[in-house]
């Protein structure tokens, strides 16, 4: 499957933000920086405005009041999120859209942030998953290292009959292998488009979240 192109290009602004960012897309692999994820996180809110998608910001909810990502909420290698994480999220933003557009069946969507909810712990000591977190149905479609490159290559299979939506997070593993920004939002602006045209249904863009520096 081909990717789709961006046909609506970003807005001067987004760009400008893109281009004055030191390191933008351009950091050797594995440096990630948190200023690199905020300016893809303003790409991101850009084109799910243009897009007409709901925009959740997954990021600012792990800060603590000084700014910067909160311990508590992650692994000891201060990528992958933690019990309370998972939590805070689904309870902060998940749980609370769910409620608001009224769905009943969620397809969650990403990388290994997606995938690895099972470090939540239930009452009887069982791993959690994402029907647990957030009170209804829901399809873990996260995948261990994932880009946004390999998400549009496993689309067909994403698509689940019953989802009535589907909460997308990626963008971190590209960062993370020097992909630059626009390259990225062109890739997620294909996932968008072509879930959207398969499945009839919306997608919920989620900023990616900040690492522990």
């Amino acid at each position: 499957m081909e990717p789709l192109k961006l046909h609506d290009p970003l807005p001067a602004l987004a760009l400008c933000c893109l281009l004055l960012i030191p390191g933008c897309g351009e950091s050797a692999v594995g440096e990630t920086s948190n200023i690199e994820i905020r300016a893809l996180n303003m790409a991101l809110a850009t084109l799910a405005q243009q897009r007409n998608c709901a925009y959740l910001d997954t990021y600012s909810i792990m800060l603590g009041s000084n700014g910067k990502p909160f311990r508590f909420f992650y692994e000891s290698d201060g990528e992958h999120l933690a019990a309370p994480g998972y939590r805070r999220w689904a309870d902060s933003l998940l749980v609370p859209h769910i409620k608001a557009t009224k769905r009943t069946c969620a397809a969650m969507v990403g990388d290994s942030i997606t995938r690895r909810v099972a470090v939540v712990k239930l009452v009887d000591g069982s791993d959690a998953a994402w029907d647990d977190l957030l009170g209804i149905k829901a399809y873990n479609l996260g995948v261990d290292g994932e880009t946004s490159a390999e998400v549009i290559s496993r689309l067909d299979s994403i698509v689940q009959d019953d989802a009535d939506c589907y909460f997308l997070m990626i963008g971190n593993n590209d960062l993370h292998a020097g992909v630059p920004i626009a390259e990225i939002i062109t890739h997620v602006d294909a996932i968008i488009q072509t879930l959207v045209a398969k499945s009839r249904k919306p997608v919920i863009v989620q900023a990616v979240m900040p690492l522990i520096p």
